[in-house]
């Protein structure tokens, strides 16, 4: 008998035996099926407003629409609330999930409440936007009024900013991209983009300012009053270098075609000669427009470039102004750390890393003649994750 071959063929056993015994600390076996990590669940919406118990002579807010987001799986749930203000939900994934609840108030009901006919009142969770989905007690969460504010003509429809994929840390073919919702022609003469500026101590802008955004990086579109026509579902591609990045990033995009370029005049930078540039109002740092990789926030306003209001290194962007902000993050689940006031994006998207060449992109709810973009003001639920850029059009 050859007991060197018995010996290697028990050693062998052996060790499979041991690496079987051990496939959970090396991580080898597959997670956990997710029916062991289903569960039912329950959430009570109540309202502190003291509408529905004027209505119905309880505080629970029926007629509520409620979208669950799960951050690690991106599912999505969207229910309504029963007369007692219940959504019950039967084989939901553990998990932490981002939560919108909104109640439009008729006004039928307002007549009712106030005498008024109102129809620009919503209920809506200002608190208890992120919550932890496990197999302890229900949820309650409260529920208070708010105005509703209309849908803009105007959006930032997507913005890409992570960089491409095995192209080193390429990051030069940034952009963003503006979409007509309405159904007329409007005009983006003098409209500004501009950076939300973060307090590098606190990482926080002034979001408790109740009057304005702060900004250290302005931009404006060119022309003079009705230069530059946007048609109804049109996409306007605004890049950082109006060129071809393929050429120096293979996994990149080509951006030669877009219609207007970020040129920091005062920089070693890029300008495409036959692409209009937008014109910098103050930016001081960088050879280039610069919007954060994995965190930021953008805001796209009407408001003129002479009447901007200086504070300290920064100015001063009304609210009132603003037609449309977005907010990304790392982790968009941190809305304690978020940018912007949440009267101009209740959320945040993202949770994109460096280098994946994804990009972030707005849900498109109706394409019947005329694509109409989700806009809820809340880029937790208006937003999704593209797997890559889709520049000057829909994915």
């Amino acid at each position: 008998m050859n007991y060197i071959r018995v010996f290697q063929i028990m050693l062998q056993i052996s060790m499979s035996v041991l690496l079987a015994g051990c496939s959970n600390i090396l991580g080898t076996d597959p997670k956990p099926d997710k029916t062991e990590r289903e569960i039912n669940f329950q959430i009570t919406l109540k309202d502190n407003s003291g509408f529905m118990v004027a209505l119905f002579s309880n505080n629970g807010v029926r007629g509520a629409q409620i979208n669950l987001k799960s951050n690690a799986l991106g599912t999505e749930y969207n229910l309504i609330s029963d007369s007692n203000g219940v959504i019950r939900f039967n084989g939901i994934i553990s998990d932490k999930y981002i939560v919108t609840a909104t109640r439009k108030m008729m006004s039928e009901e307002m007549q009712i409440i106030s005498g008024t006919g109102a129809t620009n009142i919503k209920l809506v969770n200002k608190k208890n936007r992120i919550i932890e989905l496990n197999a302890s007690s229900p949820v309650n969460i409260e529920l208070e009024m708010d105005l509703v504010i209309g849908g803009s003509p105007l959006v930032m429809s997507e913005i890409y900013a992570s960089g491409p994929q095995g192209s080193g840390l390429y990051y030069h073919d940034k952009y963003v991209e503006v979409f007509n919702q309405s159904d007329s022609i409007l005009y983006l003469d003098k409209m500004m983009i501009a950076v939300v500026y973060t307090n590098s101590n606190t990482g926080l802008q002034y979001r408790d300012d109740p009057e304005f955004v702060h900004s250290k990086s302005i931009w404006i579109f060119p022309g003079t009053g009705k230069d530059y026509p946007i048609q109804p579902g049109q996409f306007v591609l605004c890049a950082e270098d109006a060129i071809d990045h393929r050429l120096n990033a293979p996994n990149s995009v080509d951006l030669s075609h877009a219609d207007f370029e970020f040129y920091k005049d005062d920089a070693p930078d890029i300008d495409n000669p036959a692409i209009p540039n937008m014109i910098k109002i103050y930016q001081t740092s960088g050879n280039d427009w610069l919007i954060g990789g994995e965190t930021g926030a953008l805001i796209l306003a009407n408001f003129s470039a002479d009447s901007l209001l200086p504070f300290d290194d920064q100015f001063l962007i009304p609210y009132r102004t603003v037609f449309d902000g977005v907010e990304y993050k790392a982790d968009p689940t941190k809305l304690d750390k978020k940018i912007l006031n949440e009267g101009i994006d209740a959320g945040s998207t993202g949770g994109i890393q460096f280098y994946t060449g994804k990009s972030m992109e707005r849900i498109l709810i109706s394409d019947n003649g005329r694509k109409v973009l989700k806009d809820e003001n809340n880029s937790s639920v208006d937003f999704m994750i593209i797997i890559a850029p889709s520049p000057g059009r829909y994915h």
